[in-house]
């Protein structure tokens, strides 16, 4: 029972709610990391949650897809949302649960272990609270479970003026579980807004047996699943924006490429500030290494995707800009079995 990657054979998953989901009131850690293009009072404006239609839209979304998975025949959890509305707070800061709809951001499955990782945003330090009862399960089953050190978040980790380049300072072990791509025993690891040096060494120190392939030149923004995605063994598939011959992994240098040169995106109905990019449209969830749901919009990924014999399941979170997550992003796989 373990999990090394993100095409064997599907099992077990988490698929998040859209339940409380919520814009948090702007502070250095969430402008710094989340909205560094938006100006706080254009945030702070729109702060709280989010349309009850956009919370009903995409929770209808996302049972369509827990709905899909049991059909396939893996099995499906949900989180616990009890402490959604609560304020959360430290010595040094303040504010509400961001949300629970995307595990994956915060949650990593290397093997046989869950790794809870230090979140950069104050609002994401009790996070994991909500999958708590899922964890506790797979522990009970013969998982390990660590949790990075729970940082302190001062305001100098954060640089005052980034002009497009990582807003972390290493004062502190900071990142994001979807900074990571798992590729059997080894991982990329993102140097971005949302995971810093320490915490890609702080990775490598309590996985002694894999190896961690940390890259810095590639996106600065945020995460990694929307910007390289491993589809099979020797095949990958790359934002055509972000990655190119000179920049990509070492480890996907002799793999067959898919590049994606342009997402289809939503237009944005609400006002709202965008939490994600059009490339969004890349996140996608493989089932199998035959068979992925990827976003109906983006037919050209499925054209491509169907061209190398990889089936594709055309589902929609109609809302996954603004809440800032795909089908990689609002799921966190926890058993894969090896097979074809």
């Amino acid at each position: 029972m373990n999990c090394y990657n993100d095409w064997d054979n599907l099992k077990e998953i988490i698929v998040g709610t859209a339940d409380f989901a919520s814009i948090p009131i702007p502070n250095i850690s969430v402008l710094k990391c989340q909205f560094p293009e938006y100006e706080e009072d254009y945030v702070k404006q729109y702060s709280g949650f989010y349309p009850q239609q956009v919370i009903e839209e995409q929770n209808e979304d996302l049972q369509t897809l827990a709905d899909c998975l049991e059909s396939l025949g893996v099995k499906v959890y949900r989180p616990d949302t009890k402490w959604a509305k609560e304020d959360t707070k430290s010595p040094n800061w303040f504010g509400k649960n961001w949300h629970y709809y995307s595990p994956r951001d915060l949650h990593l499955i290397v093997g046989d272990t869950i790794i809870e990782a230090p979140s950069p945003i104050w609002n994401r330090q009790f996070e994991s609270w909500g999958y708590r009862h899922i964890f506790m399960d797979l522990w009970k089953r013969g998982y390990k479970w660590l949790k990075a050190p729970t940082p302190i978040l001062e305001n100098h980790n954060y640089k005052e003026d980034t002009n497009g380049v990582p807003s972390l300072n290493n004062f502190e072990i900071l990142f994001e579980a979807a900074n990571c791509v798992r590729v059997n025993k080894d991982i990329i690891y993102q140097i971005s807004n949302t995971g810093n040096w320490l915490g890609g060494e702080w990775l490598q120190s309590i996985l002694p047996e894999f190896k961690i392939h940390a890259y810095d030149s590639i996106y600065s923004y945020s995460h990694l699943d929307s910007t390289i995605i491993p589809l099979k063994e020797g095949l990958v598939m790359y934002n055509a924006s972000r990655v190119n011959e000179d920049n990509e992994p070492d480890l996907f240098k002799s793999w067959e490429k898919i590049w994606i040169e342009n997402c289809y995106s939503q237009t944005n109905n609400f006002n709202l500030p965008w939490g994600a990019s059009e490339w969004i449209g890349l996140n996608m969830l493989s089932v199998s290494p035959n068979l992925a749901i990827v976003d109906k919009k983006q037919v050209e990924i499925h054209k491509k995707l169907n061209k190398v014999g990889i089936d594709t399941i055309p589902l929609e979170l109609r809302h996954d800009r603004l809440l800032a997550g795909g089908f990689h992003c609002v799921t966190l796989d926890l058993v894969r079995e090896n097979g074809s």
